[in-house]
C-alpha cells in the first residue's frame, strides 16, 4: 500500500503533535463556516504557522471572482483566524476557496454557502406586507468521537445529513458537546515543537493558563479525523452554544462565590479555546475577550494585584467573575481522581466586588494563603437574533450556573442563568414582537440529566430538574406570552418533545454521534405519555427511549432535527412562476429524522397564537 507525502504528515502532525512541524506553512483546519447574515458569512481556518488567509469567492464556481480582506493567523489563537466577508447578495449561493498568502493559491480548502433571505426582497403590499420568508435549521448536539462511547470518527449522522439536508437548510446550531476531552495532557513543549516555536513565542495567557494547549489539540484531534464533520462545517454555517464537555465533563458551580472545584475553574481556559475555534461565529453580544494572566493575591486579603493589567478599561457589565485557577499540568484531564488531587490553595470561584485601579480588583471571598496565582475575568456568552418573525435567545447554561443540591432541587435562589442572563432573557422575550420565540437551553429543561457517568455521581443532575425555583418562574413568565416558546435543548443522548403547557414546548434534538443513554438516566421516563419529574406533568409526545438491558455500547441511535418556519406559500398567475403569500397563521414543523438512513421518525407543527 502506498500513501502520499501529505498523508504520512497529516499523520504525523496529529498522531504524533510532539514530533510535528512542517516545512512549510499550509491550512491544517477548516474551513468552517458562520457568522451568516444577508449580506455576510464568516469562514474559519487554521494555518501550521502564524500566516495569512484570504478567501476567493463567487456566484460561479469555476469564475471565483471576488476577494476578501486578508486576515492574520495568530499563535496566540493556537493559528487560527477568520474571515468576514461582507457585501454579499441575499438569497444567493457562493463558493469559495482559502488562500494561504504567499503559499498556494488553491488549497482545496473550499466548500459553498448560501446567504439568508432579505425580508424587504419580499415585500408585497397586499399579500406579504412583512416581507416574511421561509426557512429552516439543523440543530442537534452530542458529536463524541471517543471508542466506546460513540460510533466513533465517522459520524455517519454528518454523512447522512450532507447527502439528505446541506442544500435544503439554511443553517445549523451546534448545541453544546461538539467535542468530547481527548488529548487534553499535551504539554507547552509538544505545542512549540508543533508549531515551530521556542519557549520566547509563549502567549502570556498560554504561560499563565499552559492547559490550554491541550483544549486546542482536542479540537484539531476532532477536525482532522471526523472527515464527515469536516466537511459538513464547509458548506453549512452554524451557530454555536457550549455545554459541559467544551470545558470539562459535568462542570457545575461556575457561578457560585467561594466555591473550590477543579472543573469550575477551568470553564474560563476551555471557553477562550471555543472562541478560537468555534464560538467566533456566533453574533457578538459581549465582545470582551476571556483575560487570562497571573497575578499576586495575600492571605486573608480581598485583593488580586497584576502588574500588567489594565482593569480600568474592563467593562464590568460584560464580565460574569473572576476564577483562580487549579494550577497543575493536568487541570483539562478528564479523570475523576484529579478532581481532589493539589491545586492552588486559592484556587475558587470569586465575585468582583470592584476595580481599585489599573493593576487591582477587590473580591470577595478572601484568599486563603499567599502567593502567585493564575487566574482569569470570564466572559458573558449568550446572544440574540432575529430572523424574521423568529427571535433566538441563544443562552449559556454553564458559565454562570450556581452550584446546585440534588437533594433540595426547590432551593430558592439558585440560578442556571444567573440574575444578569436571566433578566436579560425575560426582559428580552417580553418586549419582542417576533411570531416565535426561540430559548436555546444547552442543558434539558424538564427531563432530568441524572445517569451516564461515574462523575460526581452522588449529585448527578446536568439539567433543570435541580433548579426548580428559576425553572418555573420562566415556565409562568413564558406561559403568558402572546408567542409560543420552544426550548431547544440537548445534552441527553436522546431526542424528545415535551408540551410543558399550552405556549411552551420542549425540543431536545441528539446526539448527532454520542451513544444513548438509559431511560434510566433520565428518571424512569416513558417513551410518550404524561410524565412527572417533580412540580410539573408535562405530555411526552415522542421519544428516542433506551431499556437499561441494551449493552451501552450498543446504544448507536443517532438522530438530529430539522426546524421549518413556514410563513409564506407560493401561489404564481402562471405554473413555474413565484408569488409569495403570507399564511394567516404562520407554523413550525420539527421533524426528527434518523442519523442513520434520514429517514423522518416524527414531526411535531405548532402554529402562532396571532389573530
Amino acid at each position: 500500500m502506498k500513501y502520499s507525502l501529505t498523508w504520512i504528515v497529516a499523520f504525523i502532525l496529529f498522531a504524533v503533535p510532539a514530533l510535528a512541524q512542517e516545512t512549510e506553512n499550509s491550512i491544517t483546519h477548516g474551513p468552517i463556516l458562520g457568522r451568516l447574515s444577508t449580506d455576510g458569512v464568516g469562514v474559519w481556518a487554521r494555518t501550521a504557522y502564524s500566516g495569512t488567509i484570504v478567501v476567493e469567492y463567487g456566484t460561479d464556481p469555476k469564475n471565483l471572482d471576488q476577494l476578501s480582506p486578508e486576515v492574520e493567523t495568530t499563535l496566540a489563537a493556537d493559528n487560527t483566524g477568520w474571515v468576514h466577508i461582507k457585501g454579499l447578495k441575499a438569497n444567493t449561493k457562493y463558493y469559495y476557496n482559502v488562500i494561504l498568502v504567499g503559499v498556494s493559491k488553491f488549497t482545496g480548502r473550499s466548500g459553498s454557502f448560501r446567504t439568508m433571505p432579505d425580508q424587504k426582497d419580499f415585500i408585497d403590499p397586499e399579500l406579504n406586507p412583512d416581507g416574511l420568508f421561509n426557512f429552516s435549521f439543523e440543530y442537534a448536539c452530542g458529536n463524541n468521537q471517543n471508542p466506546g462511547h460513540s460510533l466513533g470518527a465517522q459520524l455517519p449522522t454528518f454523512a447522512t445529513m450532507l447527502r439528505e439536508i446541506k442544500d435544503d437548510i439554511n443553517f445549523a446550531i451546534l448545541n453544546g458537546d461538539w467535542l468530547y476531552e481527548t488529548q487534553r495532557s499535551l504539554t507547552v513543549d509538544q505545542w512549540l515543537a508543533q508549531v515551530g516555536k521556542d519557549a520566547t513565542a509563549i502567549p502570556s495567557h498560554v504561560k499563565a493558563a499552559p492547559s490550554i494547549v491541550g483544549v486546542w489539540q482536542n479540537y484539531k484531534h476532532f477536525l482532522a479525523r471526523g472527515q464527515n464533520l469536516t466537511n459538513w462545517h464547509r458548506h453549512v454555517p452554524s451557530f454555536f452554544t457550549y455545554d459541559d464537555h467544551e470545558i470539562l465533563n459535568d462542570v457545575w458551580g461556575a457561578g457560585t462565590p467561594g466555591l473550590r472545584d477543579r472543573r469550575a475553574v477551568f470553564r474560563d481556559v476551555g471557553v477562550r479555546a471555543w472562541y478560537d475555534y468555534l464560538g467566533w461565529s456566533n453574533p457578538t453580544t459581549f465582545p470582551q475577550r476571556v483575560r487570562i494572566s497571573r497575578a499576586t493575591v495575600s492571605e486573608n486579603g480581598n485583593v488580586i494585584t497584576d502588574p500588567t493589567a489594565e482593569f480600568t478599561n474592563v467593562d464590568l457589565e460584560q464580565v460574569s467573575n473572576l476564577h483562580v485557577h487549579w494550577g497543575t499540568e493536568t487541570d483539562g484531564v478528564n479523570e475523576n481522581e484529579l478532581d481532589g488531587v493539589g491545586g492552588d490553595p486559592n484556587a475558587g470561584v470569586y465575585k468582583i466586588e470592584k476595580v481599585l485601579g489599573p493593576n487591582q480588583i477587590r473580591v470577595s471571598p478572601a484568599f486563603d494563603a499567599d502567593g502567585e496565582v493564575s487566574y482569569s475575568l470570564g466572559r458573558r456568552s449568550y446572544f440574540r437574533m432575529r430572523i424574521a418573525n423568529c427571535d433566538f435567545f441563544v443562552c449559556d447554561t454553564r458559565g454562570q450556573r450556581d452550584m446546585h443540591d440534588k437533594s433540595d432541587p426547590y432551593k430558592k435562589g439558585i440560578s442556571m442563568l444567573g440574575p444578569v442572563q436571566r433578566d436579560w432573557l425575560l426582559d428580552g422575550m417580553r418586549k419582542s414582537d417576533a411570531d416565535f420565540l426561540f430559548v436555546v437551553s444547552s442543558v434539558n429543561f424538564m427531563l432530568p440529566h441524572v445517569g451516564g457517568g461515574k462523575v460526581r455521581a452522588n449529585n448527578k443532575d446536568d439539567a433543570w430538574t435541580v433548579f426548580y425555583d428559576e425553572r418555573e418562574k420562566l415556565i409562568n413568565a413564558w406561559d403568558k406570552m402572546d408567542q409560543p416558546v420552544f426550548v431547544l435543548t440537548g445534552d441527553l443522548h436522546n431526542s424528545f418533545v415535551c408540551k410543558i403547557t399550552e405556549n411552551v414546548w420542549e425540543f431536545a434534538s441528539g446526539p448527532h454521534n454520542s451513544n444513548n443513554h438509559y431511560y434510566t438516566d433520565e428518571g424512569d421516563r416513558p417513551a410518550n405519555g404524561k410524565f412527572k419529574y417533580g412540580p410539573r406533568e408535562i405530555d411526552i409526545r415522542w421519544s428516542t427511549h433506551f431499556r437499561d438491558d441494551i449493552p451501552r455500547d450498543q446504544l448507536g441511535s443517532p438522530h438530529y432535527c430539522v426546524v421549518q418556519i413556514n410563513n409564506v406559500y407560493n401561489n404564481p398567475k402562471q405554473i413555474g412562476g413565484t408569488r409569495w403569500v403570507a399564511f394567516p397563521r404562520p407554523q413550525v414543523i420539527f421533524q426528527y429524522f434518523d442519523g442513520w438512513t434520514g429517514k423522518l421518525k416524527y414531526a411535531e407543527a405548532v402554529q402562532a397564537t396571532r389573530d
